[in-house]
Parts: structure tokens; C-alpha cells; sequence
């Protein structure tokens, strides 16, 4: 029997009757049906689970979602194997193999870790200033950064698995079933419109899957599958779970990616099932309600194995009965992080204490926390952390603005903190349909703002972070884009109603806290975890003169890795807009492009590949060809008779011949093959006399 020591003994959405086994890093593990990959690694006590990009630091996870910075793992053999899956997002199937990419010999034990003790030796855009030699030195710089530094490995063998494409057209298409998108699915379901509901999870719910909350009095996750019992029901609407909408076109034309199988894990080349589904679909109007991430913040040696967002940790704990740590921390500049302290409690873990940025934590949730015995220190901030594979200690120190006392250090020993810097609105599709964004003070993030097509935000992705505030927008926006969609019967009335919570407390926006040590000697200050980008590189990017943060982004490549800047693009930008005594509104954000996560190539190919990449035309007089010893040559997508050799002809013997031959008896050729000009009217000889020479 596997044992799980991170797991709890009851509690979350996983079926404990159906175990699964599974590898990873050439070691068997056990986990149940309803994990994903990270889930089933954190119940099996699995921290260490990658290297990073530049520095080969070791990296645990970061998130739970499609945000994951670190996580990436090289899946499958054969021709079923696939580099840079994010372990968040694969659920666990009988069998994975999977392993960690960018490490070697292995991830325990990486060579390239070097890198870190020489970190000033190869700062941000080290590389534009060094190879700057002769040419043929590149082919020996190139070999060396390649096996330094990279992600995954692109698969030796021909792809084995299936894939398809589907167009479909709607009234209202609604991007997430979070919260907000179940209640515009109703609002919009019930009014006969044509509905298409997709979310990226492997079941629609969200955030009320794990949780506390009740709505029309009853508790969350009853209301989730009493709603999604009466959206099935519709035949006017479509649910695609397992389905991300990664790509926002013109005349509202979105791209969605369908996971059909991934969860099954590789099919025999009998089984018809495909493994990925392209849609491709026209809506009338769009209702984005495609949540908020959060946001990590920015201290020393915030990357270690155990540091993770706040949200994440409780995720794992309610949803899938793992405990990311043992004695957990809470790091925070806002009230949300002491939602999921509460959370991870109830759920069964430990929180030893809680720091936060701001002056005063006064607020029920932070009330009901003190209850519970855990220690709230305000006006602090972690200045430091301990350990190597794993998190084993913290120090917090009171901070006020970039003064550290560091005399007053406080020491925590722990094996995971729950951080939160605050929550960024998805607004990638919004901005990918040229919609234009505004900075939202209180939140400080960016939110949605013109449309320049049919469509709305609705909830977190609005900037609309209470429940009741989720499901009241969520409601009003599909009964909106209903009726924008020409529907004449449209639903009135309430929505569904969740209970009234306290208002949080306003966040403190802290966007890299202070060290109280000299810069180059305390811990790096990480902003983009896939890249190695830390606070000090976009220091220096200013120092050196870049100001726009586009170009900031390609000195520094922050935001450039595939989780494109989810996590760190809005501290990147406000730590720039710190360093030219600027806003962040006043920097602006960077471009939003498609897709919103990696979309596999042959997803993108579907049946057009091998033969059917390319087809081959024939002319009707192809087989005669054949029989006569033709030497074919692809002419557009035709397949036109070059010559015909004889036993021992050279090509051009053969041709001379065939000259011969024509010149002297007859010859024929075969125009099948070009394009045909169909010419009408009462006078086409007359034309045609005009256009060529008759001399």
C-alpha cells in the first residue's frame, strides 16, 4: 500500500476508492482519482519538483492553476510524450510517467546550479553585452547557453495521438464557470438564447469546489451541482469542460482548446477518441468571466520550495485533501490570504503565525484568525528565508516604507508560507479583442474598461472579488449580452444569492519589500519565477535606460516564458514604475497575445498532416505516366511527369531525347495542371485578337 504522508484523512474532491499509480523522476508513487499531478506529488510529501530557468535554484510549486511558474514536467514516452506540461493542470491517470526538465543530472542534484553562485556574472541581458565576437564563436556560445539553460525536450518520434477540429457558432459565449459564469450560463440558458459554456478546470465550479460559502442557502458545492444539473438539461446549451479559450480574433471569433482525453492518458491507435479538440467559434456576444490569479509578492528568496500563494495552498487542502506543509506562515498585504489561513485550518493543516505589510489588520477575517490562536503581526514583512530543497525558516522584521529595523527580527520555523500580494482580473482575452484596461487604485491591478467588441467582464475578471458581487454581476451580464444577442424572451428577475460577507479591508500595495540589507548581499528578490527576473534586473534594465516597459520586458524577459507574466507581469511593471517615480497606470501594460497558455502543434493541424498536409493532385492522364517510367515533380500540390529515363539515362539523356522527338515526330503536353481563364461575352475572338500579338 503507497503511503501518502501529506494527505489528509478526509475531505476533498478525490475518490479514495480508485488509486492510481503513477511515476515521476523514475520513482512510483500513489494517488487518487480526482488528483492532478502536483496534488497527487504534494500527498506524497514531493516538493522539490524543478530547476529554474537561469539560475538552477530549486522550485516547488508556486500556484495551483494555469499559472504555475514552475512546475513544468516532460510527460509521457514515446509518441505520446509532450515537454513543459504544467503538473497543475494534468489530471492523473493509471500510469503517467513524467519528469523534471531543465536539470541534470537530476533535480536533486543539478550542475548547473552554479549559475547562482556566479549570478553577477550573468545579470539581465548578460548575453547582448558578451557574444559579441567573431560569428564562428557563436556555434560554440550557442551549445553551451542551450544545455545551461532551456525547458523541455522537443519529442524524438512522430506524434501518436489524435487530434480535431469543430467550428460552432452561438448567441452567448461564456469564458469560465467560476461563480460568475454559472450565473450567467443561467441568466443567459434560461432565456432560449444559444449558449456555449467553456471552463479550463476538469469541472465547472471554481473556487466554490473548495470553500466555505453557501449560496441561496445551501452550501456551495450543492448549489455548483444542482446548477450544473439544470445547464445540462438545456438543450440550448453547451458545456465544454476541460476547455480554455486561448485566442480572442476579430468579428468575435474565439479559439478554445478542448483536453478531450488527457485525463485517460495515451489511447490505442484503434480508439477513435481524439486527444485534443480545436474549436473554433462565432458568438454573438462574449462574457468573460475568467476569474482573477494572484499575486505573489516580492522578497528575499521568496522562490524557495514551500513559498506559495495563499490561495494555492488552501486549494490543495480543501480541494484535494493534500497539506502543502506541516507549520504553515501567512505573508500577506491584504484580507484574502486570511479567507485561505481559515481554509487551510478547517481543512486540517497548521498556521503558526501571520505577517502583514500594513499597519493595522482589524478585520473580522483577521479577527476570527487571532481566535483560532495564530499570531498576527502588522507593520512587518519577511525579510528573509531559510533552507535549500525545502522551506525551514523565515525572519519578519518591522518595516516602514524602505527602513527595515532588522534588530527587531522575529524567526519562524516553517515548511510553508502562504503568500499574497493581491489579485490580478484575468483580462488576457479582453485585451487580445483590443479592449483597453484602467488601472483600478483600489485593487491595484488593471481591470477591463472600452470594449471594441461584444463583450463583458463579469466577477473577479471585472475586479469584483466578493461572492455575492460574482454572482450579481455574473447574472446581470448573461441576461445583458442576451438581450444584445437579439433574444426577445429574456430572463428577469434575482439571480442567485450568496451571503453577505464583511468588506476586506483595503490592501497595501507593497511591490518589493525592503531587505534592510546592502544591495548584492541579501537574498534575490524574485518577480518572474520562470525566468530568474528579480526586482534588481529591472533595476538595472532602468539604470541603463530602457523606460518603456515593452522593451523592459525583452531586456529583462520578464513575462516572456509560458506562463506569459501570470503571476509577475504587475509587479515588474510597478517596481519599473517605482524606479522613474511613475505610476503603474502611467507605465501601461504590455501586449496581451494569444494563446492565453501553450496550445499543442497538432492541435492546430488536426487531420492535416502526413498525407493530407499537403495533397497530391493528378492529372487524368497520371497512370499513363506511371506505366511509361514517369520521373515525377510537385508542381503547386500537382504531380507533373519531369521525364521518363531509360535503363541507364541520365536525366538530361532523357530530356534531350524527348526534344528530339518532339521536333522531329510529335509531342504532347498535358496544361491540365494550369490555371484556366474562362472568357464570355458577345465578342471574345475580338478581345482576345486586342491581348495577343496577331503577327
Amino acid at each position: 500500500m503507497s503511503v501518502q504522508p501529506f494527505r489528509l484523512p478526509q475531505g476533498g474532491r478525490i475518490d479514495r476508492d480508485r488509486r492510481i499509480a503513477f511515476h515521476f523522476n523514475d520513482r512510483r508513487y500513489e494517488g487518487f482519482a480526482g488528483d492532478t499531478l502536483a496534488s497527487a506529488l504534494v500527498a506524497n510529501g514531493v516538493h522539490l519538483l524543478a530547476r529554474s530557468f537561469k539560475y538552477h535554484r530549486p522550485r516547488g510549486l508556486v500556484a495551483a492553476g494555469v499559472e504555475e511558474p514552475n512546475a513544468l514536467v516532460q510527460l509521457g514516452t514515446g509518441g505520446h510524450e509532450e515537454p513543459n506540461v504544467r503538473a497543475t493542470m494534468q489530471p492523473l491517470y493509471d500510469g503517467l510517467v513524467a519528469r523534471s526538465i531543465n536539470c541534470w543530472p537530476s533535480v536533486s542534484f543539478d550542475v548547473g546550479a552554479i549559475n547562482d553562485r556566479i549570478a553577477r556574472l550573468i545579470p539581465a541581458g548578460f548575453y547582448y553585452k558578451t557574444f559579441l565576437g567573431s560569428p564562428r564563436m557563436w556555434t560554440i556560445y550557442e551549445r553551451f547557453i542551450r544545455q545551461a539553460a532551456g525547458l523541455g525536450l522537443a519529442p524524438q518520434e512522430p506524434d501518436a495521438s489524435r487530434y480535431v477540429k469543430r467550428h460552432a457558432s452561438c448567441d452567448v459565449l461564456i469564458v469560465g464557470a467560476g461563480p460568475a459564469g454559472l450565473a450567467a450560463a443561467l441568466a443567459a440558458g434560461r432565456s432560449g438564447a444559444q449558449v456555449v459554456l467553456a471552463d479550463e478546470q476538469e469541472e465547472p465550479g471554481g473556487t466554490l469546489l473548495a470553500g466555505s460559502a453557501a449560496i441561496d442557502d445551501r452550501s456551495a458545492a450543492d448549489w455548483v451541482a444542482a446548477t450544473l444539473d439544470e445547464l445540462v438539461s438545456m438543450p440550448n446549451l453547451r458545456l465544454l469542460p476541460r476547455t480554455t479559450i486561448f485566442g480572442y480574433y476579430d468579428h468575435n471569433l474565439l479559439l478554445g482548446l478542448e483536453r478531450v482525453s488527457d485525463h485517460c492518458g495515451p489511447l490505442p491507435a484503434t480508439d477513435p477518441m481524439p486527444r485534443q479538440r480545436l474549436w473554433k467559434i462565432r458568438a454573438r456576444q462574449v462574457v468573460l468571466a475568467s476569474g482573477a490569479l494572484e499575486r505573489p509578492l516580492v522578497f528575499a528568496d521568496n522562490d524557495r520550495p514551500g513559498v506559495m500563494l495563499a490561495q494555492a495552498a488552501a486549494t490543495y487542502a480543501t480541494r484535494y485533501a493534500a497539506l502543502a506543509g506541516r507549520r504553515a506562515i501567512v505573508f500577506t498585504n491584504n484580507d484574502s490570504a486570511y479567507r485561505a489561513a481559515l481554509d487551510l485550518i478547517d481543512a486540517g493543516g497548521s498556521v503558526a503565525a501571520a505577517i502583514d505589510l500594513r499597519p493595522t489588520a482589524d478585520g473580522p477575517l483577521a479577527q476570527e484568525l487571532r481566535e483560532r490562536g495564530v499570531e498576527i503581526l502588522t507593520g512587518h514583512g519577511i525579510v528573509a528565508t531559510e533552507g535549500h530543497r525545502r522551506l525551514a525558516a523565515a525572519s519578519a522584521a518591522p518595516i516602514d516604507g524602505n527602513l527595515v529595523r532588522a534588530a527587531a527580527q522575529r524567526r519562524y520555523e516553517c515548511d510553508l508560507m502562504l503568500m499574497s500580494g493581491g489579485w490580478n482580473p484575468v483580462v488576457h482575452l479582453f485585451s487580445q479583442s483590443r479592449g483597453s484596461l484602467r488601472y483600478d487604485e483600489a485593487i491595484a491591478a488593471f481591470v477591463p474598461d472600452k470594449a471594441a467588441q461584444p463583450v463583458r467582464a463579469a466577477g473577479s475578471a471585472n475586479g469584483s472579488f466578493s461572492l455575492a458581487a460574482c454572482l450579481a454581476e455574473g447574472f446581470r451580464a448573461g441576461g445583458q449580452a442576451t438581450a444584445d444577442a437579439g433574444i426577445d424572451r429574456v430572463v428577469a428577475g434575482p439571480g442567485p444569492r450568496a451571503a453577505s460577507e464583511p468588506a476586506d479591508a483595503p490592501l497595501k500595495p507593497v511591490w518589493q519589500v525592503p531587505t534592510g540589507v546592502e544591495r548584492g548581499k541579501s537574498g534575490k528578490r524574485f518577480v518572474d519565477f520562470q525566468n530568474d527576473v528579480t526586482a534588481e534586473d529591472i533595476a538595472l534594465a532602468h539604470r541603463e535606460g530602457y523606460r518603456s516597459i515593452e522593451h523592459v520586458k525583452r531586456y529583462t524577459t520578464t513575462g516572456m516564458g509560458t506562463d506569459q507574466g501570470k503571476t509577475g507581469n504587475v509587479n515588474a511593471l510597478a517596481i519599473l514604475a517605482e524606479a522613474q517615480e511613475r505610476t503603474p497606470p502611467e507605465i501601461g501594460t504590455t501586449t496581451f497575445r494569444p494563446p492565453y497558455t501553450p496550445v499543442t502543434i497538432g492541435a492546430f493541424a488536426g487531420y492535416e498532416r502526413d498525407a493530407l498536409l499537403d495533397p497530391v493532385r493528378r492529372t487524368p492522364i497520371h497512370a499513363w505516366h506511371e506505366a511509361h517510367g514517369a520521373v515525377f515533380e510537385n508542381v503547386g500540390q500537382w504531380r507533373r511527369a519531369h521525364f521518363y529515363p531509360r535503363s541507364g539515362e541520365t536525366m538530361d539523356d532523357a530530356v534531350q531525347r524527348e526534344i528530339k522527338a518532339a521536333r522531329t515526330t510529335v509531342g504532347i503536353f498535358d496544361a491540365s495542371t494550369l490555371g484556366k481563364i474562362e472568357i464570355g461575352g458577345p465578342d471574345p475572338a475580338e478581345f482576345l485578337g486586342r491581348v495577343y500579338n496577331k503577327k
